[in-house]
């Protein structure tokens, strides 16, 4: 037993706290969405911005800079796919990471009662 009286909490307030964890969680992954996206784009900005840097220059470039152009390019196309690739399994995930918390409250012994 943990202690908490059979009284606590009561229907309105066990229903206000599913809510606030429900409304917690969906803000988070909005959040966290909302910051994978914003990398995205800052990555995606940088590149196009050396890509018309380098067509500018490209013709007075040494082989030196050229390497480093085409490194860079490499390293920042690696890293947009990722975060493609992870803000793509965040929008699959998130619905199941709310159901399941979902679930978790309404199977928790000191909620269930009060929330049936």
């Amino acid at each position: 037993s943990s202690g908490i009286n059979a009284e606590w909490p009561l229907r309105p307030g066990a229903q206000q706290l599913k809510e606030d964890c429900l409304e917690d969680l969906k803000q988070r992954l909005i959040d966290m969405a909302n910051l994978i996206q914003g990398r995205f784009e800052k990555e995606t900005q940088q590149l196009q911005w050396k890509q018309n840097w380098y067509q500018q220059n490209q013709t007075t470039m040494t082989k030196e800079e050229e390497e480093e152009y085409v490194s860079y390019c490499s390293e920042a196309m690696f890293r947009i796919h990722i975060l493609e690739e992870r803000l793509n399994r965040h929008k699959e995930l998130a619905p199941q990471k709310y159901v399941a918390l979902e679930s978790r409250l309404r199977g928790d012994n000191r909620l269930a009662e009060f929330l049936n």
